[in-house]
C-alpha cells in the first residue's frame, strides 16, 4: 500500500465507527514551498491543508470558522455527489451564502462513494492561494502563483487586461507535487503500491511519470477502470487517478518522479522570466545513495487520451436522450470592455439570491419555471429522470477542462484539437463495452464532446470549467435538477448557514432578484459582473494595485 512521509495531520476532534468531527480555523499562514514567502489559506495554521480521512459510509461534520479577516470563505467537496444534501455542496452564492469573516458554519454529509476526492474553495478563485486539499492520502501536483488572488481576479478581468494582453490569464510560477518540491517516498524492493494522484492546482495541466516504472490504472474521478498500463499520466485541472505501481526488486538505485507543466496553454506576452515548470520527487529504495538527477520528460501524445479505459462496472449507454443541450464557448469583451466566457452568449453571474435558496423556497407551480433562476445564472430546469445529453462545442483555440458537479458522465465522443464539433457522431461500439465515465473531461481547442448523465439527484449542478480564471470569467451553466424532488427532500438549512446570510444581507427566499410578491419579476437581477472584481475580498483597495509578476 502507497505509505505518503508528508505529515498530514488530522484535525480531528472526535471520531466514532460512523462520525468524523473536524473543527477548522481558516486562516492566513506564510509558506515557501518553491522559496519564494508568500501569504497562505491554512487549516489551523497548517499549510499543506490537511486530508479529510473517512471510510465508505462515514458522516463527516466539518465545523468551518473563517478567521481570515478580510476575505469571505466557501468549501466544496469535489467529486462528491451529495446526494440527498444539496445545501453542503459549497458554491458560494449558489449553494450557500459566503462564509464572512468572523462566522461559524457547518458542513455535515455522508461519505458513500470511494475513489478519490478533494476541497478546495468555491469562492472568488480563493482557491489559488492554497486553500484546497484531498479526500484521503494522496500524491497532489498542482500550479502555483506568488501573487495573491484577488490581486490576480482584479488585474485579470479589468478592461486594461483586455487591452494589453487580450484578456490573457495569469500564468503560475511554479509547480509543485505535495506542496512542496523534492518530497521522498519510501520505498521497499518487491512491494506494490497505490497512489491517489490529483491535480488540485488552478489552471494547469500536469503530465506525471516515474522513472523506469509504469503506473496502471485502476480509478479516475471516482470511477474505478478495467487495470491499464501507461508510463506517463496526464491531468487536467482536478482530475484524478488511483496508479499502481510495481517497485523493483532490488534496491540498487533510487528513482525520480518527474511532474511538469506544458506550456502551450499560456500567453507568451505574460509568462513570468523565471517560471519553473518541472517539479521532482522520489521513490527512496536506499537512503543510503544517492538521489538521482531528475530526467528530461517527453511529453506522450497518447498521454491525454482517457477515452481507452473503461469502467470495471460497465454502466450500459444512458439511452434515449430526452433532455438534449448543446453548449457552444466562446470568449470576447462585455459591455464593460472585461474578457469575460461565455455558454451560448451567456456569461454566469452569481444572483442576489443563492439559486437553491430560490429553488427551495419558490412556489411549486413556478419552481420549473428557469426565468426565476435569472438568465445570468445560465439556468436550465431538468426533470427527474431525464436521460440529459451535453454537446459541448469549444470555438475557443485553448483547451478546456469541464467539471459537473453532483455526477459523474459518460463520454460518449470525443473530437481531437481543431476539429469541427458538429460532425462528431457517437462510435457504435466502446472500449470494454461501455463508455468511459470521470467527472472531469478536456476538450480540446477547436473540438467538441459529447456526454450524458441522468438527472437522479435533486439539488442544483454547476457545469463549468475548472480552470479557475475561467470560472470568474463566466464559464458556468447551473442545471437545476428535479426541483419538485427537491422540495420534497425537507432540506435541512443549518442555523449558521442562515447567520451568515443575515450577517452578509443576502436574502434566502425569492427568485433571483430577490423578489418574493412576483416571482416572474426579475428587475434588479444580477447582469454584469462587478467592474473591479475583488473575488473573495472584503474591503476593496481604495485604487487598483497592478500584479507586476505576471502583466
Amino acid at each position: 500500500m502507497f505509505r505518503s512521509i508528508l505529515l498530514l495531520a488530522l484535525q480531528v476532534a472526535a471520531t466514532s465507527a460512523s462520525t468524523v468531527v473536524y473543527n477548522w480555523n481558516i486562516e492566513w499562514a506564510t509558506a515557501a514551498p518553491d522559496g519564494f514567502h508568500r501569504p497562505v489559506i491554512s487549516v489551523n495554521g497548517q499549510w499543506p491543508c490537511p486530508a479529510i480521512e473517512v471510510n465508505i459510509g462515514s458522516r463527516v461534520i466539518l465545523n468551518v470558522v473563517n478567521r481570515l479577516q478580510n476575505e469571505t470563505t466557501a468549501v466544496h467537496f469535489h467529486g462528491l455527489f451529495q446526494t440527498g444534501s444539496s445545501q453542503m455542496d459549497g458554491p458560494a452564492r449558489v449553494a450557500q451564502c459566503p462564509i464572512s469573516p468572523g462566522s461559524s458554519f457547518t458542513y455535515n454529509f455522508t461519505i458513500n462513494q470511494p475513489g478519490t476526492y478533494w476541497y478546495h474553495a468555491h469562492i472568488g478563485a480563493q482557491y489559488i492561494d492554497g486553500f484546497r486539499g484531498p479526500i484521503i492520502r494522496v500524491l497532489t501536483v498542482e500550479d502555483w502563483y506568488h501573487e495573491q488572488a484577488p490581486l490576480l481576479l482584479e488585474y485579470y478581468q479589468s478592461p486594461l487586461n483586455e487591452d494589453l494582453h487580450g484578456g490573457a490569464e495569469p500564468v503560475p510560477n511554479a509547480t509543485l507535487i505535495n506542496g512542496a518540491q523534492n518530497i521522498q517516498f519510501p520505498i521497499t524492493p518487491g512491494r506494490t503500491y497505490l497512489f491517489r494522484i490529483i491535480n488540485i492546482g488552478s489552471f494547469a495541466a500536469q503530465f506525471v511519470q516515474f522513472e523506469e516504472h509504469d503506473m496502471t490504472i485502476v480509478e479516475m474521478d471516482g470511477v474505478y477502470t478495467k487495470p491499464y498500463k501507461v508510463s506517463q499520466l496526464f491531468l487536467t485541472a482536478a482530475q484524478r487517478y488511483t496508479v499502481l505501481v510495481k517497485a523493483k526488486p532490488t534496491n540498487s538505485r533510487n528513482f525520480a518522479i518527474v511532474v511538469s507543466m506544458p506550456l502551450g496553454m499560456f500567453a507568451p506576452s505574460v509568462i513570468p522570466s523565471k517560471l519553473n515548470n518541472n517539479a521532482t520527487a522520489y521513490l527512496v529504495y536506499d537512503n543510503a545513495k544517492s538521489l538521482p538527477e531528475p530526467f528530461m520528460m517527453t511529453y506522450q501524445d497518447s498521454a491525454p487520451d482517457d477515452l481507452v479505459f473503461a469502467p470495471y462496472d460497465p454502466q450500459p449507454l444512458l439511452d434515449p436522450v430526452t433532455v438534449p443541450i448543446t453548449f457552444t464557448i466562446s470568449f470576447g469583451p462585455n459591455n464593460q470592455n472585461q474578457n469575460r466566457a461565455y455558454f451560448n452568449n451567456i456569461s454566469f453571474t452569481p444572483q442576489k439570491v443563492p439559486t437553491l435558496y430560490t429553488a427551495l423556497s419558490a412556489p411549486p407551480d413556478i419552481v420549473n419555471d428557469p426565468k426565476i433562476y435569472g438568465p445570468n445564472s445560465n439556468p436550465y430546469v431538468l426533470p427527474y429522470g431525464a436521460i440529459v445529453q451535453l454537446t459541448v462545442i469549444n470555438t475557443d483555440s485553448g483547451p478546456h477542462p469541464f467539471h459537473l458537479h453532483s455526477h459523474d458522465f459518460q463520454v460518449l465522443a470525443r473530437s481531437p484539437p481543431g476539429v469541427d464539433g458538429t460532425t462528431l457522431v457517437i462510435p457504435s461500439s466502446f472500449p470494454g463495452g461501455a463508455p468511459m465515465r470521470r467527472d472531469t473531461i478536456l476538450i480540446y481547442g477547436g473540438g467538441a464532446a459529447i456526454l450524458r448523465f441522468k438527472v437522479d439527484n435533486p439539488g442544483i449542478s454547476l457545469f463549468h470549467c475548472h480552470i479557475e480564471w475561467h470560472v470568474e470569467a463566466g464559464l458556468t451553466a447551473t442545471f437545476i435538477e428535479a426541483p419538485t424532488q427537491l422540495q420534497q427532500l425537507g432540506l435541512v438549512i443549518p442555523r449558521n448557514h442562515k447567520e451568515t446570510c443575515y450577517k452578509l444581507g443576502i436574502p434566502m427566499s425569492g427568485n433571483a432578484a430577490g423578489n418574493t410578491d412576483d416571482w416572474t419579476d426579475l428587475r434588479g437581477a444580477n447582469t454584469e459582473p462587478p467592474l473591479q472584481n475583488w473575488g473573495a475580498l472584503v474591503m476593496r483597495p481604495r485604487k487598483r494595485q497592478l500584479a507586476r509578476r505576471h502583466f
